[in-house]
């Protein structure tokens, strides 16, 4: 999905919503509607004329839908102000520290990571290791009936990329999960075709604002 970008801060513009009804439609839905009117009552058969309530049942149908227009055109506008109002407060990130799940990472300096891994009820045993990108195992921590939220602490890491795997085993089951870290956003930027606020984090890549669950300082 292509992006533009501007100062670092990637804007649809006020393109986002182009689906909004121009701001003359409903009068010019007003006037066709007398118009059209204007002229059945014109060509009516004089000796048969049109019963007026017809005419009420007619005015009424078209306020209805007038209403329903106005109402879907407001709508879109209170949409198009929520999303700017979002784009505008997430700016404010640009250089702060956020946790986010993260399954791998690319380091361009050396660097001592930590975070946490949320355990789930009920777990006997979690584990977790981390491998460099030739598949070598660099870190492997365990702790046995671990409750809440678990944090670790790595020993200093050369530039490189690295795989996370967290194993929770419970009830004779496994699950995989992901750990949270700690990472600096770097850029915020919009879809041009709409969604969700995208940042784009230090040695992680672009993701969802909405995958955010902490927000700290620079």
């Amino acid at each position: 999905m292509a992006l533009a970008s501007i100062n670092g801060l990637d804007n649809a513009g006020a393109g986002q919503k182009n689906a909004i009804a121009p701001a003359g439609e409903v009068s010019s839905l007003r006037s066709e509607f007398l118009q059209m009117m204007v002229a059945q009552i014109n060509n009516q058969d004089p000796l048969n004329p049109l019963d007026g309530t017809q005419y009420v049942t007619q005015l009424a149908q078209f306020s209805m839908v007038e209403g329903i227009e106005q109402m879907k055109v407001q709508g879109q506008q209170q949409a198009t102000l929520l999303d700017t109002l979002q784009v505008l407060g997430s700016t404010s990130l640009m250089g702060k520290k956020v946790t986010v799940p993260v399954q791998s990472i690319s380091l361009s300096e050396p660097e001592r990571l930590s975070g946490t891994i949320p355990v789930p009820a009920g777990t006997g045993q979690l584990s977790l290791e981390v491998y460099d990108q030739q598949g070598k195992r660099v870190h492997q921590q365990e702790w046995h009936s671990p409750t809440g939220e678990q944090t670790f602490a790595l020993a200093e890491l050369p530039p490189g990329d690295y795989e996370f795997r967290v194993t929770a085993t419970r009830e004779g089951s496994r699950l995989s999960l992901s750990p949270y870290l700690e990472r600096t956003v770097e850029k915020v930027s919009l879809p041009a075709g709409g969604g969700d606020i995208m940042l784009g984090l230090a040695g992680v890549g672009q993701m969802s604002l909405f995958k955010v669950t902490e927000f700290g300082q620079s």
